[in-house]
């Protein structure tokens, strides 16, 4: 490490918010700021790439901002691999190929945003990702160089305008409520689950699993989903349609990927629902 890093490793414990010394994208010294907001002791993340601490899905994003960083911070959002924290890194360039990277926690923003109606990034009834959200999300999964394999899951509640008009708008959040409960529930921690239309949620999942297997996994959601919601001491019953595909060779567009979720929820409207179908991706 040259002297000029070995000087801001020094003035790193001065910085009254969380902050590392990277070189050449190696972490080379810690903040204690940086070590409460992380959770992860210095020692596990010194000496170590800054990108290998992320969600494999952002390393990339990480390595660009810490390459294009010049006089001029740049920041990025990321997820920290241990725990899928919500982080926002700000990079400033140093000589010698070094840089200091700010760290923030995102949560509080993520909560408030959600509590508040979700205005950027969620869904106000049921406090998951919204469509641009999701769809950001699925962008990056495709997008990655080192892109592990991607299983969608797109679940509809079937006939959910009749239903309003039967039971009211408030039976509607309900049982969207509801049912994006018990979608989390049977989800792994890496999985994500976005609210992706009025009536519909959308799964992404790192899974290699055959078509056979997403379908099985997908026709037993659908059942345990789709049991009645309690509302006012009445039971309000529905039925729900799944589609299911996998991405593991092929690299769709977002509009492919679009245009098939859409064809897909044309054939459950026009069958009566109540199915279970597979993607073509």
């Amino acid at each position: 490490m040259s002297a000029d890093l070995e000087r801001y490793t020094e003035l790193l414990h001065l910085m009254p918010l969380g902050a590392l010394l990277v070189e050449d994208g190696v972490i080379r010294h810690v903040s204690p700021s940086a070590v409460a907001t992380m959770g992860i002791p210095a020692e596990r993340m010194i000496g170590i790439p800054l990108a290998e601490l992320l969600v494999p899905d952002f390393e990339a994003t990480c390595v660009d901002v810490l390459e294009r960083a010049g006089e001029r911070p740049e920041s990025v959002a990321v997820r920290l691999a241990s725990g899928l924290m919500p982080l926002e890194l700000t990079v400033r360039s140093l000589p010698d190929r070094g840089a200091i990277v700010g760290v923030r926690s995102m949560l509080t923003e993520h909560h408030y945003s959600a509590l508040a109606g979700g205005e950027l990034t969620h869904d106000s009834v049921t406090g998951l990702p919204n469509h641009f959200h999701v769809l950001s999300e699925l962008k990056i999964r495709l997008a990655a160089p080192k892109r592990l394999p991607l299983a969608l899951m797109c679940l509809w509640v079937d006939e959910l305008g009749s239903l309003g008009e039967i039971h009211g708008q408030r039976a509607v959040q309900r049982i969207m409520k509801e049912v994006a409960g018990r979608i989390q529930e049977k989800l792994r921690s890496p999985d994500i689950l976005g609210r992706f239309e009025d009536a519909g949620f959308l799964v992404l999942m790192t899974s290699d699993s055959s078509p056979d297997q997403l379908t099985e996994v997908a026709s037993r959601l659908r059942a345990e989903v789709a049991f009645p919601v309690e509302l006012d001491h009445r039971l309000v019953s529905f039925t729900a349609s799944v589609v299911v595909g996998s991405i593991i060779h092929r690299q769709p567009s977002i509009e492919r990927v679009l245009a098939h979720l859409e064809a897909a929820a044309n054939r459950a409207a026009n069958s009566g629902g109540n199915r279970t179908d597979v993607l073509a991706l």
